[in-house]
Formats: structure tokens, C-alpha cells, sequence
């Protein structure tokens, strides 16, 4: 992961986060997480770029025991504000990443482009804390290189999350306005689909 702003230890271990967050592939919002500071800001508003490019193996893709490859193109422009994380985060997200089975030599490019605000809106961002997070945009595009749309997940979206420090607990879906087949699916349709798509038995 490459910090357009500058590096610091705590991008490394952020870096790991969103690598698991990659693979797992819940909904790109989720970045928002990963890169989120521990540490309150000062005014004025904190502005941060990255972009993560690169490639990746998942040994095990949607616990198939199949490996996949993945090249990867994410940027992601976070704006924080004066008042710390716990009052606003809001971050525009863009990429795609792109999986091929070796076995078969498919291969299925998944995109994404838009806008996540997260707010906490109960709690200690050390100990239980609640957030509104929405997601407006393309938080998923799933298609065959050069071939059909398998899955088109846009519009917007509200989840009440909440977490035990950075430890997720549990979510729900606060408003939707879609189409969002992704997550009226509970997050299990895009294993379904790519696993199809890249001929894993």
C-alpha cells in the first residue's frame, strides 16, 4: 500500500488489515475501516490519499481450497474532520481487482467507485462503539474480462455497525436504495457468483 501523503509505522500495520479486507471482499466501504486513524485530528480537517496496487494469491478463494490470483488497483481519498474520526470520516473510493483461477485461465474483474461516510454515533472508540455508516455509488461491479455483467450492486446504503474497539460485532442494514443484491444476499452472492464464473468445481 503506497500512502501518497507520507508513510508512518501505522500504515504497515494498516496495510495487513486491508489485505484481509481485499481477500474477504465484504463491500469496498469497508476500507474506510482500515484506514481509519486511532488518534484524533486537528483542525483544520485531515486530507489523506492512498493507492494500493499490486497482485496477491487467496490459497483458499471463498473456501474452495482453490487458489486465485488477484491484481489489484484501489484509490481511496479520506477526508477527516477537524473534530477527530469519531465525529466524520468521509471517503471517495475507486478500483478494480481483478481474480484468475490458474487452473482454467478465467478470469472475472470486479470494480468499484464511490462515497462512504462513517459517523460513531454511541460509545467509546476504545471499548463498544456504534457507527452510520452509508455507501452511495458502485460498491460492486462483478464481470467476465471482455464478456457480460454478472452483478451490479449501486445506489445507496446505510449500515449501523458496531464494533468492540476495532473488532467488528455485528451490523444492520439501516436504509437501502439500490439495486444491492450483495448485501440482500447477506454477503454470500459473490462467492456464488465468482466461484461459477471461475470455473471452480
Amino acid at each position: 500500500m503506497l500512502p501518497l501523503g507520507g508513510g508512518n509505522p501505522e500504515w504497515v500495520e494498516k496495510r495487513e488489515f486491508m489485505k484481509q479486507l481485499r481477500l474477504l471482499l465484504l463491500v469496498p466501504f469497508t476500507l474506510v475501516l482500515a484506514l481509519m486513524p486511532t488518534a484524533a485530528s486537528a483542525a483544520p480537517p485531515e486530507v489523506n490519499h492512498f493507492r494500493d496496487v499490486g497482485t496477491d494469491t487467496d490459497p483458499d478463494f471463498c473456501g474452495t481450497g482453490q487458489a486465485v490470483d488477484i491484481a489489484f488497483d484501489v484509490r481511496v481519498n479520506e477526508w477527516i474532520s477537524a473534530n477527530g474520526p469519531e465525529d466524520l470520516v468521509r471517503t471517495t473510493f475507486s478500483g478494480t481487482n481483478t481474480f484468475t483461477n490458474p487452473d482454467t485461465g478465467l478470469s472475472v474483474v470486479v470494480s468499484f467507485a464511490g462515497q462512504t461516510t462513517d459517523t460513531i454515533i454511541s460509545g467509546d472508540p476504545e471499548g463498544l462503539n456504534t457507527h452510520f455508516i452509508t455507501t452511495k455509488g458502485l460498491p460492486q461491479k462483478i464481470q467476465t474480462v471482455n464478456g457480460p455483467v454478472l452483478l451490479r450492486d449501486a445506489g445507496l446504503i446505510a449500515f449501523v455497525t458496531t464494533f468492540d474497539g476495532d473488532e467488528f460485532i455485528s451490523q444492520e442494514t439501516a436504509y437501502v436504495k439500490g439495486p444491492h443484491p450483495e448485501a440482500e444476499s447477506d454477503f454470500v452472492l459473490f462467492c456464488e457468483i465468482m466461484t461459477e464464473a471461475l470455473g471452480i468445481a
